[in-house]
């Protein structure tokens, strides 16, 4: 028994390892089998791809080659391809929108307002103020430019000894009124006068020209002397003519020219500082370039006569002339 046992064991052990060989043998098979039809497929997949590529690529050419046909067709029938391309992407545009829910008509109108609103913010009329913020303003102003240029003069002139010799003495360069200076003779007083009085026809007759030339000017004019003058009275007008000429002439002409050099480098240097703080409130480059042209022309009036006087006067004729103009052109202004 234990004979049969032990031959049985043995033939089922061989069975069963031959069994095992022929596993192997189909796994070894089977595996470059699957391995061929899976190239396969993928090189199939490959061909279907290229073919695809090929008929899209003629369908473009085709579509390319129509549009090309249709537009040139257009043309030669006289229509304007850009025009009717502009209005075929609107048109496309607004069915885009339609499909979302938004309502072109509403996006249109929102861009045109927008635009609108960015071009015109500038021509924009500034805010109405009262007749007691224009006067507050105008005193307030004058009282602290009339303070630095005073200070400036008078310190320059007290201290020289004391400050370095680089500093100059701003009220001996160019006297503020020449005639506190004697000896200065009854025909220093009638030139002075006539140089004030020309200087400010000058100005005045440039500044209505340039009114009718150039629009940016006009426009800030307009937008300044509409809020500034609009509430005032009479008399008030002189008011706001006369004390802000004698504070600019005073700090910008008195102070700042002397300082940089009573020359024309001062000249014009002072003249460049006086229009670029004419800049804002309104007022745009174009009023800052014409504030630095008519700065350059009183500095010119101060350091030929040796006088800050004179383009003080200069400067208040000037600034009444423009208002009065002004007020004459716009009667409802005046009335309001």
């Amino acid at each position: 028994m234990l004979a049969s046992q032990a031959g049985g064991a043995s033939l089922a052990s061989r069975v069963s390892a031959a069994s095992a060989r022929c596993r192997a043998d189909r796994a070894t098979t089977t595996a470059p089998r699957k391995a061929t039809i899976a190239r396969g497929r993928r090189n199939r997949r490959k061909d279907k791809s290229r073919a695809t590529t090929t008929v899209d690529d003629d369908d473009d050419d085709a579509s390319a080659e129509t549009t090309a046909d249709a537009l040139s067709d257009l043309a030669s029938r006289g229509v304007d391809v850009d025009a009717a391309t502009a209005a075929a992407l609107d048109a496309s545009a607004r069915d885009m929108l339609a499909r979302a829910g938004i309502s072109a008509d509403a996006v249109a109108a929102e861009t045109r307002g927008d635009a609108v609103a960015s071009s015109s913010s500038s021509s924009a009329p500034l805010p109405a103020v009262s007749r007691d913020d224009v006067l507050d303003s105008c005193v307030g102003t004058t009282a602290w430019m009339l303070a630095i240029g005073l200070i400036a003069r008078e310190g320059t002139y007290f201290g020289q000894g004391v400050l370095p010799d680089a500093v100059p003495d701003l009220a001996s360069a160019l006297p503020l009124v020449a005639a506190l200076h004697p000896p200065f003779p009854p025909s220093d007083l009638a030139r002075d006068l006539g140089i004030a009085v020309g200087a400010a026809a000058a100005v005045t007759a440039a500044r209505g020209a340039l009114l009718r030339a150039w629009p940016d000017f006009a426009e800030a004019s307009n937008r300044s002397n509409a809020q500034v003058l609009t509430p005032l009275r009479p008399f008030d007008v002189v008011t706001v003519a006369v004390l802000p000429a004698l504070a600019e002439e005073t700090l910008f002409r008195g102070a700042l020219l002397p300082a940089i050099g009573v020359s024309p480098v001062g000249v014009v240097g002072a003249g460049v500082v006086f229009g670029a703080l004419h800049a804002g409130g309104g007022r745009n480059a174009a009023f800052a370039a014409w504030a630095s042209v008519v700065g350059c022309a009183y500095g010119a009036c101060a350091v030929a006569t040796g006088n800050v006087a004179v383009a003080m006067a200069a400067h208040a004729m000037a600034n009444y002339a423009s208002a009065a103009l002004w007020l004459k052109e716009n009667p409802d202004a005046a009335k309001a």
